[in-house]
Order: structure tokens, then sequence, then C-alpha cells
């Protein structure tokens, strides 16, 4: 049975904290955790049999961080390739058909533009060829974990699914506000996931099991099945050592709420070894025997939604949205700034609309006899850094739309003559077909 299907048919257990492992194994301050998959393979296969022997149903390998970024920082980059296959070979060699490999990646570390120097290209590239080697080495599933920038996490995401047919778990870390970082909530995190085909949205890091019910709950209002894996509690430094006081048994504690909100992959992140995972695999195991789980959850949510990074419209209540527009067909200014070259007009035209309230914002600046595939992507990824509203991009350019929702921040809508030939390509970035819409032309 593939993994696909299993998690619909019952909930399984993930495994815990690589990193509090690799530190009770000897790894030494300094040492590139990853490496390790190279160099003291015995004591991978060592963890990696713990956690399964606990009750894993999943476990992960050793690379959160093995990209060609953090690995040049290590004087470890021409070795990127050997280091995630090895991973996910040495995974696969424990679990045979007993558990699931999931190849664990995590964020880059760098911000995307325009906060920081790093590009959507650098980015996705960067994902795609730790994907690959995993992926080749064996493993089962591409777990995208511990990410704070719904952005990055959408280019994961894109790089995952482009390049291997593995099921993607996208794992989202939230602060104590029930944010992300960067200012996202859960449920828009799970909308903007779900639409791009991620097999099941997650949870994981930040804190301790009672501060994720919130999380849970706000996934369950989405309607949407997800993973969790909280800290064990919050460390506290004692004698200068990060110190985890919540127990295996005071950590399960919340694991029936987890349940009951829909969770169907339980396990633990920073902090949690073997003996944690052992007691959710108790209470997972009960569950599946004592209560229905077979593909509870796994309908489509109720509600769709188009969504920016932060904020949500209700597709089914567009007809009746307040509307901001930049749109060259209203706006001569604007239209022969961009005949010009000079999208930094856009950036005037986003402010006028920071006063206004409206509720979706519609991008159109088609100009005719252009056959310029970038002008639309570059307008929106100027206007996306002011306007925090959903956008709909208008054209009738098919390959404009393509690499403007590439780059778009959200789940956004598409207004397009060419619809039928769309649909098929832009599925992809989870977009909606707005056409069908009386928009408000106010």
């Amino acid at each position: 049975m593939s993994f696909r299907d299993d998690i619909k048919n019952r909930v399984l257990v993930f495994d815990g904290s690589m990193g509090r492992m690799l530190v009770e194994n000897g790894l030494g301050v300094g040492t590139c955790p990853e490496e390790w998959n190279l160099t003291q393979p015995e004591i991978m296969r060592r963890i990696y049999k713990s956690y399964m022997d606990a009750g894993a149903d999943v476990i992960q390998t050793n690379t959160f961080q093995s990209h060609g970024i953090k690995l040049e920082e290590y004087g470890l980059k021409e070795k990127h390739y050997e280091i995630n296959y090895q991973a996910a070979k040495l995974a696969k060699e424990i679990a045979g058909s007993k558990c699931y490999v999931a190849a664990s990646i995590g964020p880059l570390g760098k911000l995307l533009e325009p906060f920081g120097d790093l590009t959507f290209e650098k980015a996705y590239n960067t994902f795609k060829e730790q994907i690959i080697a995993v992926a080749d080495g064996g493993a089962d599933i591409i777990s995208l974990e511990t990410f704070t920038d719904i952005s990055e996490l959408r280019i994961a995401l894109l790089a995952a699914k482009e390049n291997c047919s593995l099921p993607v778990i996208c794992s989202v870390s939230y602060e104590q506000n029930g944010r992300t970082l960067m200012g996202t909530e859960p449920g828009i995190c799970a909308t903007i996931l779900h639409s791009m085909g991620a097999d099941l949205i997650g949870t994981n890091c930040s804190f301790g099991p009672e501060y994720m019910i919130k999380i849970a709950e706000s996934y369950a209002d989405v309607g949407l099945p997800f993973s969790i894996k909280p800290n064990a509690g919050l460390p506290e430094m004692i004698a200068g050592k990060q110190v985890f006081k919540e127990t295996p048994e005071g950590f399960v504690k919340f694991v029936p709420d987890f349940l009951k909100n829909g969770a169907r992959l339980l396990g633990g992140c920073c902090g949690t070894t073997p003996d944690y995972i052992s007691e959710v695999a108790k209470i997972v195991d009960a569950s599946n025997v004592n209560a229905d789980t077979t593909k509870a959850g796994f309908n489509k949510p109720d509600v769709d939604y188009i969504t920016s990074g932060a904020r949500k419209a209700a597709f089914e209540d567009l007809s009746s949205a307040e509307v901001g527009r930049i749109d060259i067909k209203r706006d001569d200014s604007l239209k022969n700034a961009l005949k010009a070259g000079d999208v930094g007009a856009v950036t005037d035209a986003a402010m006028d609309l920071l006063d206004e309230d409206c509720d979706i914002v519609i991008i159109d600046v088609d100009i005719e006899g252009s056959a310029d595939n970038m002008l639309l992507a570059q307008v929106v990824k100027e206007a996306q850094t002011y306007l925090k509203q959903p956008f709909i991009l208008k054209s009738g350019n098919v390959n404009a739309l393509d690499a403007a929702l590439r780059i778009y921040k959200g789940r956004g809508g598409y207004i397009t003559r060419s619809a039928e030939e769309a649909s098929k390509l832009l599925v992809k970035y989870g977009a909606v077909d707005c056409g069908g819409f009386l928009i408000n032309e106010r």
C-alpha cells in the first residue's frame, strides 16, 4: 500500500527529533550534522531503527539542512548529492517494507526578495537539487518542514511536484500568536498548500503540544487532515545546556485532541526521543482499533478561497467584493510607464491602493501587441510587496499568467479568454478561475 492510500485508512505515527539523537550519539559543536550520513553510517542506522522500533510508521532522513547553501558553509557543497542520496539510502535499508522514509527538507535560512537577496530561481533550484538526490536514494515521501514563510514553502512544494512523483508533506512553524513569522495564519497556509497539491499539511516545532491545540483547531476549521510534531515542551538553559523538561507521558496528554481535530500523522520535534514516540504509538494504535478513521477529513473544504500571503477572500463572495485595480486600461500614466519598461511605476499604483478599503485587487497590464510573457509577473512581484489583498490576474496570455502565478505568494485568481487552456496549465498553482463572476466595477 502507498503512503497516500495508507494515510486515508488509518492514523500513522511520525518519528521524533533527529537533532537530539545526534547530540546524544556524540555530535559535537561545529560539525555538520548531515555529514554523518557519510562518516557515521552505523550511528545513523541505529537512530533510524530506534524510531522504527518505537512504533514510527514514518521515519525522517538526516537531511534537514543538507542543501547547497548550507553545505557550502561547511565546505561540503561538492558532496551535496552524495550526502542526500546516502541519507535516504541508509534510512530505506532500515525501513524496508515496515515503514515509510520521509526526506526531511527545511528552509534555506535566507530571506526571499525583496526582504533579502534570495531569488525565486535560486531557491527553486536549491530545493530541486536536494529533492532529486533524496528521491534517487529511495525516499518514499518529501517532508518539507519547519517553514516560517509560506512563500518559501510554496517554492519548495513547486520544486517537489515538478521534479518527483512522491507524496509531499508541508509543515509550517507558527509563533505563539498563531501566525507564521511572516504573519500568515494557519487557514491561509492550509488553503494555499492544499490547492497546490500538498498531500498533507502540517505543523511542527516552535513549542510544546498544549500550544498546538489552536493550530490543530484552525486546520480542522478548514476541513483538512494534517500532520503534527510538537516539541517536548519549551526548552530551558540549565548549566549551559538546552533541556526539555516535558516527560513522554505528559507529551501525549493532548494526542486525543489532535486526533479529534483531524490529525493523521503524529510524532515529535525538538527534544523528543523514541521514548516519546512509543507513547504516541500506544494512543494512535488504540485509536485505529477503536475508532472509525477511514478516510476521515479527506474531503474538499466546504468554502474555497483566493488568498494573498496574509488575507483571504471567499470565492463565493467575489461578485460582491470591493475591488481595487492596477489596470492600464484605466491608468494611462501606468500604461505609458510600463511601455517604457518602468515597472517601478507599479509602486505608485500600489501605494494609491493602500488607502482604499478593497477586498481584492485585479491586475490587468496586457499591452496590445506585446509578446512580453514576464511583464505581468514583474508587476505582481512589485505589487505584492505592498498590498495584502488577494490578487486576481486578468490576461489573454496564458504564458504570462503562468509566470505571474508562479511567483505569487498566495492562491491567486485569474480571468482569461483562454480559460480551458489556462485551467490545465495553472492547476499546479491552485489558481481559481474567476471569469464566471460579475466583479464589482466601481
